[in-house]
């Protein structure tokens, strides 16, 4: 029998061998920037160096796809499958959030012994089940929503000095924000060396996603001009974290990856491509996508063959040798072997893009054959349009009469898709409330599906702090001479345990300025109403009121919860609550009656 001692040298040796054997990996994906936007791909308006000699050290995907907007190609790279299979169809009303159970990447490392960690955006939901430390990060360093100073962020947030969340809680920080993501990232990775652990590192900015701020405090800068700046700050940021990851000594032994995700929000220099993001051509999917890993992976290659972000998560962990669990499928390919020159890369490929920005909750099989296109390695057919992109690349000359086979083979390919999506893509995705796991669930107008109460101006206007601020603002002087919308939602729910549940819920969250407080929340004279399901609750407002506490019987199992306030707007219209909280606080406080059916005579 083996003495303690020996077995812990035999396991100390195990991990050395595995740490030595297992590459860290460093992904960073950036917000909004497009194709066109580096001066490697031809743009004189913008200089991004450290990005463009990484290329050269790389191999670069040429015709590399994504989703056309931000939380959609999120949800794929996190998880290999196209995001209409993981619950993301757009960027909020609740069709943001990575569906539960779905195993994702971050999750396949961790279980693999990797420490992980985002740094940045994370946009596929803000509260439990959904956030990153639900899905397999370690250490997390995000802000909220899919941008600083959007809803669920911090209130108040600005890209300058703005407050990030850790685990624990909200962390005031100075800075630009891509600098402070850029600087905890290296300060992270540098810890993860020195203590000789395999790392997976996700760094996502926000930049240069609209506000158009740029780096430099006070600096006449706006637009594009704004936009051209704050990619050359992510550029001057990459520089560094390349620079300290060759410091560190761990260069040879980490695979790094840079992508964005979508098209230009901006696309002035757009590589001759028709369309930008949001949309379903060449331009809103086709994005840059370098990966390096030294002596391994060749340098200075271009690949023309189709790929797209689908591949990342069973080509890294391949690389990586890293388990997927067992019967894992995805929508990807592996282009480990390809990529260290085993094989060659697939010509076969086939992609579908949706541009699933449907409004609300609309029954998503009408929105069959709106906004998509399916793209292989010669063909992209958008609606009924089809191009040919090897002849034709800006989508000038639309040949779907003189190739009417080569249509209806990608219109095919296309039905049998959907239908294999819509029962998935139809089904929203719930927060959890009520578990041990995390007791506090915080809500947001974000997250809003449309309200149930009355027709009303739902998440859609409710995108950010800046947003909610002007109309607050209205609504101060609603009663005497604005005739506002009514504006609420509701959220859906999955409730782990029944019991008594703490509501509270206002206008501002609870970490808004007692200012803001004062002249933006207070409410007027009326009736504060919670719908849960079926049931509703009425609570008298006084006058001044912005905040309340409620509680609440709520049984297990999937509820809709609505809570809005009346007697604010004009003509009976309704003023949902924008923050709310919920917490389990013990047992029902009513007991539902056993009823006894008595047989029939």
């Amino acid at each position: 029998m083996l003495r303690v001692s020996a077995l812990a040298a035999i396991v100390n040796l195990i991990l050395i061998v595995f740490a030595a054997a297992s590459p860290n990996v460093i992904v960073v994906i950036t917000d909004d920037q497009g194709y066109g936007d580096l001066s490697s791909n031809g743009n004189a308006n913008l200089k991004t160096p450290a990005l463009d000699d990484f290329r050269k050290q790389s191999t670069a995907f040429d015709r590399f796809q994504v989703s056309p907007t931000c939380a959609p190609t999120r949800a794929a790279l996190m998880t290999g499958l196209h995001e209409f299979r993981c619950g993301v169809s757009h960027t909020f009303m609740g069709r943001s959030l990575l569906k539960p159970g779905i195993p994702t990447l971050p999750e396949m490392f961790k279980s693999a012994g990797y420490r992980t960690g985002i740094f940045g955006k994370w946009h596929l939901g803000d509260a439990y089940p959904c956030r990153p430390e639900d899905r397999g990060f370690d250490d997390v360093f995000a802000h909220g929503g899919g941008g600083i100073g959007q809803t669920p962020d911090f209130w108040g947030n600005a890209y300058h000095d703005p407050s990030i969340r850790r685990r624990g809680g909200w962390e005031k920080t100075s800075g630009y924000c891509t600098d402070v993501f850029f600087n905890e990232a290296i300060g992270w990775m540098k810890t993860q060396v020195a203590e000789k652990k395999p790392f997976f590192l996700h760094l996502a900015t926000n930049a240069p996603h609209d506000p158009y701020v740029p780096p430099v405090k006070d600096a006449k800068l706006d637009g594009y001009a704004a936009f051209n700046a704050m990619i050359e700050n992510i550029d001057a940021g990459f520089g560094r974290l390349m620079k300290e990851l060759e410091a560190s000594g761990a260069a040879k032994d980490t695979i790094v990856v840079f992508l964005t995700d979508n098209g230009s929000a901006m696309a002035r220099q757009n590589a001759g491509m028709k369309g930008r993001k949001g949309t379903a051509d060449e331009g809103g999917t086709r994005v840059p996508c370098f990966i390096r890993w030294p002596e391994k992976i060749a340098a200075g290659r271009e690949v023309d063959e189709l790929a797209a972000h689908l591949d990342l998560l069973p080509t890294l962990t391949s690389l990586c040798a890293v388990p997927r669990p067992e019967g894992w499928k995805g929508d990807g390919r592996d282009l480990s072997a390809a990529l260290l020159g085993k094989e060659k890369f697939p010509e076969d490929r086939i992609l579908f893009t949706q541009v699933g920005r449907w409004p609300g909750d609309a029954a998503a099989a009408r929105f069959r054959a709106r906004d998509f296109a399916v793209r292989d390695q010669r063909w992209r057919l958008v609606g009924l349009e089809l191009f040919d992109m090897q002849a034709d690349p800006g989508q000038e000359k639309n040949v779907f009469a003189e190739h009417p086979e080569e249509a209806q083979r990608l219109l095919a390919e296309y039905g049998k898709w959907w239908n294999e999506v819509l029962p998935v893509v139809r089904e929203p995705v719930r927060y959890v409330v009520g578990s041990e796991a995390c007791p506090v669930v915080k809500l947001t107008a974000h997250d809003w599906w449309p309200s149930k109460e009355t027709e009303a101006d739902g998440a859609e206007k409710c995108v950010n702090h800046a947003a909610i601020r002007r109309f607050l603002k209205d609504v101060q002087v609603a009663a005497t001479r604005n005739a506002l919308p009514s504006r609420s939602g509701h959220w859906k729910l999955e409730v782990a345990r029944t019991g008594s549940y703490e509501l509270n819920f206002g206008l501002l969250p609870p970490e808004a300025s007692a200012e803001d407080r004062r002249d933006l929340s207070q409410l007027r004279k009326g009736v504060a109403h919670i719908r849960a399901g079926q049931e509703e609750t009425r609570v008298e407002i006084r006058s001044g009121a912005t905040s309340f506490q409620l509680p609440i019987d709520l049984d297990a199992g999937p509820v809709d919860l609505e809570i809005w306030f009346d007697g604010q707007l004009l003509n009976d219209r309704i003023l949902g609550a924008f923050f709310t909280s919920i917490e389990r606080k013990g047992e029902r406080k009513i007991e539902i009656p056993e009823l006894k059916v008595k047989p029939a005579k």
